[in-house]
């Protein structure tokens, strides 16, 4: 009988444990707070980025010289390549647009596609920007109301406004859900869908953490690819910034199916929107071809990183931590602790999380984890000792 050859496939084990000192590296998230506290606020992990990313970056600096660069058609291609493989979603490389940062495309989108409407919809419990975009463009934000029915805070689906269209054309959309971590399910973008052909909207999808989905039975869905109407009245947003560490590398995406939207949304970048850097690329580009197993054993570390969480606030009386289904930022209800300042108290125990407040719900503190497992036992360790000290 002839002898069979097996390939031994060898996976790096990468060790997300090690921690690298972040000081005096003019670190938003790390000189934020006095030195000794612990911060857990912005969406910024501390994990050294995959040894593969920082080659190819050494190598482009190794070339030493750092002009305008334009971008290359087969980068594009990485990005649908990327959304055929992961998302199956296939998509043009033509519609690609690439912005410094998804921010940037909300901002741009109030701007391009609601000239002519005073409001904007977009969800009442968000992350910041989505509510400081609108009015960054001389807009009022019309609040989508929220559920946290079954542990999900997402948008209340059933409590939308009855007659947006005589005030707004365009609506922001963020899933993954920031906070909250929720994964919208196809019925629920169904529905959204159907709410945006009623009153012909407009849709700008941020899906920045479409790659961090933590719970194995759930799935990203990109927005676009729901419905005919979805993918030529949409915006998706996407960047490996999040998944891989790499936001101040400054380099996202704008998916824009529709020639019409995408030529006025370029229209109002000119003379506005900076080019992105050499770097921002190649790291974009690198991760999207190459790191499935890195991303894979993040999402694995991570994953101990929120169940070690949930269990430790199950057992702190008054703090409640809701079930995240994907990113790395935990949203904890401490409305029971009957604190006068939520925010104070946890810095002056020497945690720094994100207020509630920013994002529209004053009960809740946010957690980023995306850190050390060491890190966040230090962490729970304070908030343990500071409440049996009050």
């Amino acid at each position: 009988m002839q002898a069979t050859n097996l390939e031994t496939l060898v996976t790096i084990q990468y060790n997300f444990d090690q921690p690298t000192n972040r000081a005096q590296t003019r670190s938003s998230k790390w000189e934020k707070y006095p030195p000794g506290t612990i911060p857990l606020w912005v969406a910024d992990m501390d994990f050294e980025v995959s040894p593969t990313i920082r080659q190819a970056l050494a190598d482009r600096v190794a070339h030493g010289i750092f002009g305008y660069t334009k971008p290359d058609l087969e980068w594009a291609k990485a990005v649908t390549d990327y959304y055929q493989t992961t998302h199956n979603w296939t998509i043009k490389p033509e519609w690609i647009v690439w912005v410094p940062g998804v921010v940037t495309s909300m901002n741009l989108a109030c701007r391009a596609w609601s000239q002519d409407h005073n409001k904007v919809l977009t969800p009442e419990v968000i992350y910041p920007h989505f509510h400081s975009a609108p009015t960054n463009n001389n807009k009022q934000c019309l609040f989508m109301p929220m559920t946290y029915a079954q542990g999900r805070l997402r948008v209340d689906i059933n409590s939308l406004p009855a007659k947006p269209h005589q005030d707004a054309k365009l609506m922001l959309f963020c899933n993954p859900q920031n906070p909250g971590g929720c994964v919208y399910t196809a019925e629920e973008l169904q529905a959204i869908d159907a709410y945006c052909q009623q009153h012909e909207l407009i849709l700008v999808s941020d899906e920045i953490h479409a790659d961090l989905i933590l719970d194995a039975d759930k799935k990203h869905i990109p927005y676009g690819s729901i419905s005919e109407y979805a993918l030529n009245n949409s915006m998706v947003l996407g960047a490996a910034s999040k998944t891989y560490n790499l936001a101040g590398l400054a380099c996202s995406w704008a998916v824009i199916a529709n020639d019409e939207l995408r030529s006025s949304f370029q229209k109002a970048m000119h003379g506005i929107v900076p080019e992105i850097n050499p770097l921002g690329y190649i790291g974009t580009v690198t991760a999207l071809q190459t790191e499935r197993d890195w991303q894979q054993q993040l999402l694995q570390y991570l994953r101990g990183n929120r169940d070690y969480l949930a269990q430790e606030f199950d057992a702190i009386e008054g703090m409640n931590m809701l079930p995240l289904e994907a990113t790395f930022l935990a949203w904890i209800d401490v409305s029971e602790l009957g604190l006068e300042n939520p925010p104070a108290f946890f810095e002056a125990a020497g945690v720094g999380m994100s207020p509630g407040a920013g994002f529209n719900d004053a009960n809740f503190m946010r957690l980023n984890f995306g850190c050390q497992r060491a890190v966040l036992q230090e962490a729970i360790a304070r908030i343990k000792q500071a409440l049996a000290n009050r």
